[in-house]
């Protein structure tokens, strides 16, 4: 890649995290890393401080940190603005995700995998394993006891579960493709339809190191809501899953 070519966008969407966003964009800017990445940091319209913040850090890191601050809300419509959004700004050849709460506990995490995608052409997605934190402490999530490959089979089975967000580094292509079909816009739980993708696409690789820590019962996130808003948006995910699959299902017969 030429001088000033990015590599890797970095994509975090946060939303009234003002109590986790800097401990996100410290994780990010303390990348160690021989190629050039961008972090698109998208608020969308929060009503704390979270915005003024990720300008702090634009301010401080200009080449690093892209801002897109939002004054509407994108996610409530829920007809795929945000993830358009998002793309119409990622320029990498790869995509690393990770949200306003969660963040990276490894300087050189980007490196180590974006050199496993680089002499491993035939894989489309790489991941590690992570620090699950609660406010009861640390929780015990591993999913693999060794680097490993996770098949397709594994990865539907798991529903989502296998994967932690906030390590996946994933090539564009696979981004490109979920944005091509209409059935992965409908889906509730966009996650685990990109990794079932990236599964269809080429390999994924999971790295048994912890790179990353995942906050669980944040203030905000999906597990700190009631059970009825939890019931609705679970019935929500497995109507989507239904669509997902069937979807799926016909884009591998090239219908």
């Amino acid at each position: 890649m030429e001088n000033g070519d990015i590599m890797v966008s970095i994509r975090c969407i946060a939303y009234n995290q003002e109590q986790y966003i800097r401990d996100t964009l410290e994780g990010f800017v303390m990348q160690v890393a021989n190629f050039n990445f961008e972090v698109i940091v998208h608020d969308d319209a929060s009503t704390d401080n979270t915005a003024n913040i990720i300008r702090e850090y634009a301010e401080k890191y200009p080449k690093i940190i892209k801002p897109i601050l939002e004054t509407e809300n994108q996610y409530s419509k829920h007809d795929g603005s945000l993830n358009r959004i998002m793309t119409s700004a990622t320029r990498g050849k790869y995509v690393a995700l990770c949200e306003g709460d969660d963040y990276w506990i490894d300087p050189f995490k980007l490196q180590k995998q974006v050199d496993f995608l680089e002499s491993h052409p035939e894989y489309s997605m790489c991941c590690t394993n992570a620090v699950i934190q609660s406010p009861q402490g640390e929780l015990e999530w591993t999913r693999f006891e060794e680097d490993c490959d996770i098949s397709i089979d594994k990865m539907v089975r798991g529903g989502g579960s296998l994967i932690m967000t906030c390590t996946e580094v994933y090539k564009k292509e696979v981004l490109e493709l979920y944005g091509s079909l209409d059935f992965c816009m409908k889906c509730m739980i966009g996650d685990y339809c990109m990794q079932i993708l990236s599964s269809l696409e080429g390999k994924v690789r999971y790295m048994h190191e912890k790179t990353a820590v995942y906050r669980y019962q944040s203030v905000g996130s999906w597990t700190m809501k009631s059970e009825t808003e939890k019931v609705v948006e679970q019935v929500s995910g497995w109507k989507s899953q239904i669509v997902m699959l069937k979807g799926f299902d016909n884009f591998s017969k090239g219908k």
